[in-house]
């Protein structure tokens, strides 16, 4: 089984000239975005470097699902690394001997440097636990500094997009596939400037959302649904009902409504429909709280329509948020 260094490069050539030193004693793929700064006459001074220059692509994840695919051997040990020297070189060998016994590895940042990962990086780590309760095995998900079997990965499922080429690989490991972490001093970019551009935060929640499988989405859009599904019930049942118990058989329905369209659209198939419904009742008991008790505190400060609709909001987080993890929740990676 060989082992390769997978490493995406966009004007990076001040950078490899001193890191592709360091890896000699490693089969080096080098997916360059075509950057005519002399990465070419660097890759072929070395033997054990093999250069990929895409002309028409872009983007850190699509090359080093390149490179993946350049791999002619069903079952490769893999490293990616950035190559700026913010991912330790010298753990590379010891990636490579705990995928002796294990698929993938996850290196994880340490050291001085993590007190400005800043609130950016953070937050999308949230966001990312909160909608794919499945990565939360992740301790970095936002890293770029990981190894994998490729025998391990469902590599035709992959849809690179982006910079999180690892959240990716990870959410396609196939079932059964034994995981590790491993810890690396974080260090500072040597040459160049950082990639992060504002484009790429919007490119991490799209993804985020389609790892999601627009579950938030659909979530959503069911409960406007049911708002409109509620008023148009009153309205029919106050035709030959007092008002409280025409408000009373219109809630139940509709709540109701809500439940079967989330239990056999948003989360079909992820838990049985007893427990699932005593455990939205609750949920929805208690959101519903949420829900009056913000909007009657904040009223006293607010417009008592502007206090109701951030009660709305906090109670609709409330509720998908245990929706996603305790109501249909599943049994995480």
């Amino acid at each position: 089984m060989k082992n390769y260094v997978i490493i995406p490069t966009y004007k990076e050539a001040d950078n490899l000239k001193e890191l592709l030193p360091l890896l000699t004693k490693y089969n080096v793929i080098i997916v360059d975005d075509n950057s005519l700064d002399g990465t070419e006459k660097i890759c072929r001074k070395y033997k054990n470097v093999r250069l990929i220059v895409r002309k028409n692509k872009r983007g850190l994840a699509s090359a080093v699902t390149d490179g993946i695919l350049s791999i002619k051997e069903k079952d490769a040990k893999v490293v990616v690394a950035d190559a700026d020297f913010e991912h330790d070189y010298s753990r590379i060998g010891d990636i490579f001997n705990l995928l002796d016994k294990n698929d993938f590895i996850e290196c994880v940042k340490v050291g001085k440097r993590l007190w400005n990962r800043g609130i950016i990086s953070t937050a999308a780590k949230r966001l990312l636990y909160m909608l794919v309760p499945e990565s939360t095995w992740l301790k970095d998900p936002m890293s770029g500094f990981f190894g994998f079997r490729t025998g391990s990965v469902d590599i035709e499922k992959l849809k690179p997009q982006g910079y999180k080429i690892m959240l990716e690989i990870f959410m396609n490991l196939k079932k059964g596939s034994t995981k590790a972490h491993l810890e690396y001093n974080y260090g500072y970019r040597k040459h160049g400037r950082s990639k992060l551009k504002p484009r790429v935060i919007m490119e991490f929640i799209e993804q985020v959302l389609r790892l999601n499988n627009y579950r938030i989405l659909v979530f959503l859009a069911i409960g406007v649904f049911g708002i409109f599904l509620n008023e148009f019930l009153l309205y029919l049942f106050y035709l030959k009902f007092p008002l409280f118990l025409s408000l009373v058989y219109a809630i139940v329905i509709s709540t109701l409504a809500n439940f079967l369209m989330n239990h056999y659209i948003t989360f079909k198939g992820r838990s049985n429909f007893i427990p699932s419904i005593l455990k939205f009742s609750l949920v929805t008991l208690v959101a519903g709280l949420i829900n009056l008790g913000v909007a009657f505190y904040l009223s006293f400060v607010v417009m008592y329509l502007i206090a109701n609709f951030i009660g709305i909001v906090l109670s609709f987080v409330f509720k998908y948020l245990l929706s996603e993890n305790f109501i249909w929740s599943i049994s995480k990676k």
